[in-house]
């Protein structure tokens, strides 16, 4: 990934944060409602199989604005071409919420795998890491004070022919708001 991309993504957490401080915090004080956690799981069947775990864990910074880390573990199988992969990885993410229930979604992420590529006249197994830049809107459904479900629609702007999955990528996750105790 560019560093320049890199430097962007970093100054909107920057400009977000700083945001926050100038606002009420009307979600609590300390910790207590602002942690969240939860993810996504991902099934496709057929020629492809491609199996996805992504928890994630995040901060709210205001009403507004959240943050948070996340994991990805996909499994990825072609009948085709009889071959399989295992890709880990990890990302950083911000959302800011304006209007809800819509929401800016950007994040960071590294995902790494092996595979064979050709090099003539023979194939080499290598070491892959696909650095993505993610940015979309989502749109989040309460089902509860604490329990919600997000769909997100993301476009990879770092997007290259080692990236895992084409572009536009549509995400499905379930999110809990963590209550701790004072």
């Amino acid at each position: 990934m560019s560093t320049n991309l890199k430097y962007i993504f970093a100054l909107l957490i920057t400009l977000a944060a700083l945001n926050t401080t100038a606002q009420n915090d009307e979600i609590g004080s300390g910790l207590k409602n602002h942690l969240f956690t939860g993810g996504s799981l991902g099934l496709a069947f057929g020629n492809e199989t491609n199996i996805e775990v992504s928890p994630l864990f995040g901060y709210h910074l205001s009403n507004i604005v959240s943050v948070g880390i996340g994991g990805t573990y996909q499994y990825q199988h072609s009948r085709y071409y009889n071959s399989s992969l295992d890709v880990f990885g990890g990302r950083a993410f911000l959302r800011i919420q304006p209007l809800k229930p819509v929401f800016v979604h950007a994040e960071y992420q590294v995902l790494t795998y092996n595979t064979n590529i050709y090099n003539a006249p023979t194939y080499q197994n290598q070491q892959i890491v696909s650095e993505g830049l993610l940015v979309g809107v989502g749109y989040r459904e309460y089902f509860s004070e604490r329990l919600s479900s997000v769909i997100m629609l993301l476009y990879d702007l770092n997007y290259t022919i080692y990236s895992p999955y084409a572009n536009p990528v549509f995400r499905f996750g379930i999110e809990y708001a963590i209550p701790l105790k004072n």
